[in-house]
């Protein structure tokens, strides 16, 4: 009887552990699934970390030739501005009201002494109040001297400032004149006076410049 329980009971066992041996074996298949699973989103980490550190590396370097460049644009101007500078004060401008004016030594029509104007870094003046005609006026080196301005009428009674094409609010014509007709388009300052006078564009006069920047 002890034989037999025995017995039964090695049975149990052996039919036991083939039945967890059999159980195991799926397990063990589930697991290598799951961890060749592990293993692949590991590689797929592993290359995301690699293409976020490549693509950091293109934006770090992008970002270091844009600060690169700026610096060096910043290098340019702060050179220009010091060259500007140094031609300010050899051509002699003269301040008033955060504005710089430059009377000319030689006279020019009225075309080229625009051009000349923007070649020294101005441009030819333009006079907003009478304030400011006043103070040019009283400034001129030569006194008596005509002084072509920034006001034309390329399109016939419509006074236009070439620096910003507005149109002139302030105006000061000497008696008679504003209205000469299409060969009389540019403007000058009357010598000895504070008014205006249209004329020919191609008379050789004294001419004002005036720039947005004093040193």
């Amino acid at each position: 009887m002890l034989f037999v329980v025995q017995l039964t009971l090695l049975v149990v066992v052996v039919n036991h552990t083939f039945g967890q041996t059999c159980l195991s074996n799926e397990s063990k298949d589930d697991f290598d699934k799951s961890r060749q699973a592990l293993t692949d989103v590991q590689e797929n980490i592993g290359k995301v970390l690699n293409k976020l550190e490549n693509d950091n590396k293109k934006t770090l370097n992008m970002f270091k030739d844009t600060l690169n460049t700026m610096g060096q644009k910043i290098k340019k101007l702060d050179t220009d501005f010091k060259v500007l500078g140094k031609d300010f004060r050899k051509t002699k401008w003269h301040k008033y009201n955060g504005h710089c004016y430059y009377y000319s030594s030689d006279t020019a029509d009225w075309f080229t002494a625009e051009r000349k104007c923007r070649e020294i870094g101005g441009y030819i003046v333009k006079i907003d109040d009478k304030e400011e005609n006043s103070n040019i006026a009283a400034n001129r080196e030569r006194s008596g001297s005509n002084n072509w301005i920034g006001l034309v009428d390329l399109k016939e009674g419509i006074w236009r400032w070439t620096y910003d094409q507005s149109k002139a609010v302030f105006l000061t014509w000497y008696s008679g004149y504003g209205s000469k007709g299409t060969g009389s388009n540019c403007v000058y300052l009357s010598g000895g006076r504070t008014s205006w006078l249209d004329y020919n564009c191609h008379a050789e006069l004294y001419y004002i410049c005036e720039s947005n920047f004093c040193f």
